[in-house]
């Protein structure tokens, strides 16, 4: 059965560049869920609305169904959902503009453990709604669910970003290996216009308040992130709005020291 899952996702990522996760070792000997419809119905009509950036916790038993719900705010290169630390095994099943279920969805990731991800890298625009499931294959506690969107950004380019208060906007960045420094500047050339904060992390999306290697904000201006011996591979660049609306410059280099 897991097999056949594993195929479907493999299609769906070739048509319509949705993404079906990290498999982990021993992910291959895990069956297919077993849950009874009507517990399933009644998940997705308690469904929990979830926001762009806003990660949330989530603990449950065995066989335990939780559904979760996003409109995405705006267009957009990737979308991503993503489970993260705590302990036990849980999956993730994700559907857009309707709830999944174990056979009916767009993506799933049914690792072993806690590290799920489910992207959509195509179509990815304003007002769409996503459906998210996330099962209790063993029991789990302190999971944190993170849905968001993002976009790349270029190493030494510049680009206006503004929101209003609370929005979160993420930039994706391709950090080269042997440099010695990531820097992550926000400037108002023009004078004050609003205030934000600024969060850095690599690897994954900052999750704030917790995972976030970096933050500063406006209150000094530039604002800079700086990481010594940084890791290649992703870096994550997220905006919040302080204010009633901001506008900012964002650009990021790589020095050698």
């Amino acid at each position: 059965m897991h097999l056949t899952r594993a195929v479907s996702a493999v299609a769906l990522v070739s048509m319509f560049g949705i993404g079906c996760g990290e498999s982990l070792p021993g992910a291959e000997g895990k069956v297919a869920p077993q849950v009874a419809p009507a517990l399933l119905s009644r998940s997705s009509a308690l469904s929990t609305e979830i926001y762009n950036g806003y990660a949330v916790t989530v603990s449950g038993g065995l066989g335990s169904v939780q559904s979760f719900r996003m409109v995405n705010p705006a267009p957009a290169a990737k979308l991503s959902f993503t489970l993260r630390g705590g302990s036990g095994d849980a999956d993730l099943y994700v559907k857009r503009f309707a709830e999944p279920t174990f056979t009916d969805y767009d993506c799933s990731s049914d690792a072993v453990g806690t590290t799920e991800n489910c992207v959509y890298t195509t179509d990815v625009e304003s007002d769409q709604p996503y459906y998210v499931l996330v099962y209790g294959y063993e029991p789990f506690s302190n999971v944190t669910l993170h849905a968001y969107y993002s976009n790349p950004l270029a190493l030494a380019t510049q680009v206006p970003v503004q929101g209003n208060q609370l929005s979160r906007t993420v930039y994706e960045v391709d950090v080269p290996a042997g440099y010695g420094r990531l820097q992550v500047t926000a400037t108002q050339p023009f004078g004050p216009t609003g205030q934000f904060k600024l969060y850095v992390r690599q690897g994954d999306a900052p999750a704030v308040p917790s995972a976030v290697d970096c933050t500063r904000d406006s209150s000094t201006l530039p604002a800079v992130c700086t990481i010594i011996n940084p890791v290649a591979g992703k870096t994550y660049v997220m905006v919040e709005g302080m204010s009633n609306s901001y506008a900012c410059t964002l650009r990021v280099d790589v020095l050698k020291k």
